[in-house]
């Protein structure tokens, strides 16, 4: 039995087994069962175990490679083709390349294992890995342990710690030239994760915005938006990262449709501000730094406040926007003011959501799981052919507008249940009870005594004559 090893299911039937042949059982059907096969199957491995013994249990193809199996020479040839190569194909690339031109064919997944057992890292690398292999570099240049040819060269090259690089940028030179605009996901308050959309001004690093919202979306946006154009005015320039809500730029798309402005996009378009839009974060290091001190102070300060709703800590943000400024912003000067006074009556209207409908068979619209009705400026509801299509303007106050061929209309939300019901009696009208002034015939007489009697006790400066 020594030198036979088996896996941990041909080693619990042989357990089975040996201790049913043992015990001299002849129960089977009991083997059967606990063996969770058929009754042959039980009677096989039982005369298996009593010719073969522990080696009968071992499958045939134990020790035999898989027929598809790579031999050792064609690794080795293909992790010194990729040396040879270079070391700047990522793995997509020199699959290709090995099937092309060597004739060699492997899938994507068996060359990433194979070179990044090999210590080869892919270019196109995520940076967490790019992380993870510069530390095992200066790990062995610690150790003073041999490095690889690739790890040899990137130490060569002074590539190791170019993630950290952080190269300087000096700041604008007015006040509200550059707005820095991003969103930061933390346990901001309570135990559950919040976005807080702020906006800094590049020249002085003073905040001129922010906003709590469960995810980053336009609506936390156009809430920063409304502080800066309400409190400083309107900036020449915004600069924020590449989501869609800023820029939806595809590739694949026409030159027509990548002219098209987001919602955002077209609101700074009438603003006349220059919307810029970068993934790389160094490129907005000010709102990132924002961040990463708020993500220090912030909390503290709204545990200590006991706030743990959004609604309370938005209300909190504004006493603390002017703490903070106070703090870390540079002093202030209003000949350096680049911002452009905008109407406040304007703002409303300007941070709107358009979105397109469709109206059904009943004259309605679906607009956030609601159904609403078109009503004319004279008041009256009007009811579309079906199929029409129309936009939805919703303004930062909620309230909504249709547009349907140039012509606007208010929307009214349709109430699913009656306010009255055949089944419920009418209510009843408040009976009107004439009371005749005092003029009247019939109470003449006893306004004359009123007025000879009763009145000159009450006011005896003034005397009164009926005529």
């Amino acid at each position: 039995m020594k030198g036979i090893y088996l896996n941990m299911q041909e080693e619990t039937k042989y357990e089975i087994v040996k201790s049913f042949v043992d015990n001299k059982s002849i129960n089977f059907k009991n083997l059967a069962l606990k063996l969770n096969s058929s009754l042959k199957t039980a009677y096989n491995l039982v005369k298996k175990y009593k010719e073969k013994g522990k080696a009968g249990f071992i499958h045939m193809n134990h020790y035999h490679k898989p027929i598809h199996t790579i031999s050792e020479s064609t690794k080795n040839e293909i992790v010194s083709l990729y040396e040879t190569l270079g070391n700047d194909i990522n793995f997509t690339h020199f699959k290709d390349i090995l099937k092309r031109d060597y004739n060699i064919l492997v899938s994507r997944s068996f060359i990433h294992n194979l070179l990044r057992f090999n210590k080869f890292y892919s270019p196109k690398s995520r940076r967490k890995t790019i992380r993870k292999r510069n530390q095992m570099i200066k790990d062995k240049l610690k150790n003073k342990d041999r490095l690889t040819s690739a790890e040899q060269s990137i130490v060569a090259d002074h590539l190791l710690d170019s993630c950290d690089v952080h190269p300087r940028k000096s700041r604008s030179k007015f006040f509200g030239e550059l707005l820095q605009m991003d969103a930061s996901e933390h346990i901001w308050f309570g135990n559950t994760k919040y976005h807080l959309h702020a906006a800094i001004d590049d020249s002085k690093g003073q905040i001129v915005g922010a906003y709590f919202l469960r995810q980053e979306t336009l609506l936390g946006y156009y809430q920063v938006t409304k502080q800066f154009l309400i409190n400083y005015g309107i900036p020449a320039q915004i600069l924020t990262d590449n989501r869609t809500i800023f820029n939806y730029n595809q590739n694949n798309k026409s030159s027509e449709e990548r002219d098209t402005f987001t919602q955002y996009g077209f609101m700074c378009h009438r603003l006349g501000i220059a919307l810029t839009t970068s993934s790389t974060p160094q490129v907005k290091g000010r709102v990132e730094r924002l961040f990463q001190t708020l993500q220090s102070r912030l909390p503290v300060e709204l545990r200590l406040k006991g706030i743990k709703s959004v609604d309370e800590a938005n209300l909190f943000l504004t006493s603390y926007i002017k703490e903070f400024n106070e703090l870390f912003a540079l002093p202030y000067n209003l000949s350096t003011d680049a911002f452009e006074k905008v109407d406040i009556d304007k703002i409303n209207e300007t941070l709107a959501i358009v979105s397109r409908r469709v109206t059904d068979n009943g004259g309605c619209i679906k607009y956030n799981n609601n159904y609403y009705h078109f009503i004319n400026q004279n008041g009256e509801m009007v009811v579309p052919y079906p199929k029409t299509k129309c936009l939805v303007i919703k303004k930062l106050d909620d309230s909504l507008i249709a547009i349907i061929n140039d012509s606007s209309y208010t929307l009214e939300k349709h109430q699913i249940h009656r306010k009255d019901s055949i089944l419920e009696s009418p209510l009843k009208k408040e009976r009107k009870i004439y009371r005749p002034p005092l003029s009247h015939p019939y109470k003449q007489q006893s306004y004359l005594n009123y007025l000879k009697n009763i009145r000159p006790k009450q006011q005896n400066n003034y005397t009164y004559e009926y005529r």
